[in-house]
């Protein structure tokens, strides 16, 4: 039961039909007589909708969950154009896959501001947040396209040492680690293995990588 489809691969050909959704409740309301939960995957948010005198244990389970629980939910997939996707699933079966505790330390989709120490120490419930997920997105969005224009353009992609037993540049910081006992360095820069490369006949390569310079956070380079 655990996933048939996430969120945004829910169609008009899945209208009618019966589907299995899971992520984690961002918010729960209870009317009453009706529930209704907005679910939360890697993908987007679908709505939950529970009558009450149709599914009572379902009902129950659905004002008994907290806030960033995972489950799981099957039932029928309904057209719904007042819902943001258009439809709502009508559960026939759901399971409580992780009851998150209350409180929680930090709200996902409350507009607070919360402090810097906070999102640091739960920093798992920090990124389940859509404005710190972006950064990530947008990273990803930004480094594949330009591989894909690199690679078009008959760039090779290679990846580079990165621990080296001497500095490649004299005269700056590095950060000096033990290394199976023995001395070694973060790599400063590509320079040097990009030179081995052009030497080879490789002479279109790029790399999108991480390196290190030990050096003051407050300079003005």
């Amino acid at each position: 039961m655990l996933r048939s489809h996430y969120s945004t691969d829910v169609g008009e050909e899945e209208f009618g039909k019966k589907i299995a959704i899971a992520g984690w409740v961002e918010d729960i309301r209870n009317l009453g007589g009706i529930a209704f939960i907005l679910l939360r995957d890697r993908k987007g948010k679908a709505q939950i909708t529970c009558i009450k005198k149709e599914i009572p244990e379902i009902f129950e389970k659905i004002t008994s969950l907290s806030r960033e629980s995972v489950i799981s939910a099957e039932g029928l997939c309904q057209k719904n154009e007042k819902v943001r996707n258009g439809w709502e699933l009508l559960p026939e079966k759901m399971e409580i896959l992780s009851q998150a505790e209350t409180p929680l330390p930090m709200g996902i989709a409350d507009k607070v501001n919360v402090d810097f120490d906070t999102r640091l120490d739960n920093r798992f419930i920090d990124l389940r947040r859509e404005k710190v997920q972006a950064i990530f997105k947008i990273r990803h969005t930004f480094i594949e396209g330009a591989s894909e224009f690199l690679s078009s353009n008959g760039f090779l992609q290679v990846h580079t040492p990165k621990i080296t037993v001497s500095s490649p540049e004299g005269g700056t910081e590095v950060f000096k680690i033990n290394y199976f006992g023995r001395d070694a360095y973060l790599v400063q820069s590509p320079q040097l293995y990009k030179q081995i490369m052009m030497a080879t006949g490789m002479d279109r390569v790029y790399e999108i990588a991480w390196y290190f310079r030990a050096e003051e956070h407050d300079t003005s380079r």
